[in-house]
């Protein structure tokens, strides 16, 4: 009888730990559940982001070559901060490229070689972006628009290591009498678009926090994807794109959003992604989302 009377003693106690261990892990279920929600929603509000900023570059390269033929000089290259000048003011001239996200803006010769960059330092100069684009000669022919390419240049590249991709938009520059004075080239390194796809993603999920009462505002990566490969910002670490990458995105989108979670480095994240295909049919956004 003695022996039984130390059990009764601890079975209270265990059964409290028992609930709490039980309460934790329907917590820890409940931020899972909230996180992926939260990645959700984050990703309806940047796919359309997304579809503005490519828009607003084939909108406005056409008009902006137009008004660049009429800024350069007859010889481009005689005056480079002239040239510098002739891209801004083509820029200005044009809404849709005054707000356009590219991060380079550059004006190169007929044979595709970049002569001066809008941006200092410039990292363009002297650089063929038909060497790294082949898919850009399609520019040259008659009557050509806005030629679109995916590619890697060391140049355009928004981080020092790592891997990174590029989208390039070229549109041609032609005098009056039709003449191919070069190219007006534009687009965007995908770790530094990522970047500014998270900045926009900060203000929603501050939003999110206040309107859904959170204790602090949940820890959020976002990432510009293609095809297989996912880029995150200039400091996401890169076992975050592997753990996505890893989860096949096309396929997880191949019907519309997906939403779900996942495990990195033991703590548990809200993933979604959705697919952007005014950018290309492969491409979209995701977000990682984790309750602090």
């Amino acid at each position: 009888m003695r022996s039984s009377a130390p059990a009764r003693r601890h079975s209270k106690p265990l059964a409290l730990a028992c609930a709490l261990a039980a309460s934790l892990a329907g917590g820890c279920e409940d931020d899972g559940k909230t996180s992926q929600k939260h990645a959700a929603e984050l990703c309806a509000k940047l796919a359309p982001v997304v579809a503005e900023d490519v828009g607003q570059v084939r909108t406005g390269l056409p008009p902006g070559s137009e008004k660049l033929a009429s800024l350069v000089d007859t010889d481009p290259g005689a005056n480079l901060l002239g040239l510098q000048r002739a891209i801004a003011g083509a820029r200005a001239s044009v809404k849709e490229l005054e707000f356009a996200k590219g991060t380079f803006f550059s004006f190169a010769d007929p044979s595709g070689t970049v002569l001066r960059s809008e941006a200092d330092p410039d990292m363009l100069a002297n650089r063929s972006v038909l060497a790294s684009f082949p898919e850009l000669r399609k520019v040259l022919e008659p009557n050509s628009g806005v030629v679109e390419a995916f590619g890697e240049m060391q140049e355009m590249r928004g981080v020092r290591n790592g891997p990174d991709l590029q989208w390039v938009a070229a549109h041609p520059v032609r005098a009056s009498d039709g003449e191919l004075k070069g190219l007006f080239v534009t687009g965007w390194s995908f770790r530094a678009y990522a970047y500014r796809l998270q900045e926009a993603a900060k203000r929603d999920i501050a939003e999110i926090t206040k309107r859904d009462g959170l204790k602090s505002i949940p820890l959020l990566y976002v990432f510009a994807w293609k095809g297989a490969k996912a880029y995150g910002g200039p400091v996401t670490p890169d076992i975050n794109s592997e753990a996505l990458e890893k989860l096949d995105l096309p396929a997880k989108t191949a019907s519309g959003p997906w939403s779900g979670t996942v495990e990195i480095t033991g703590r548990t994240f809200g993933v979604a992604a959705q697919r952007t295909p005014e950018l290309a049919a492969d491409a979209g956004v995701a977000a990682l989302v984790s309750a602090l």
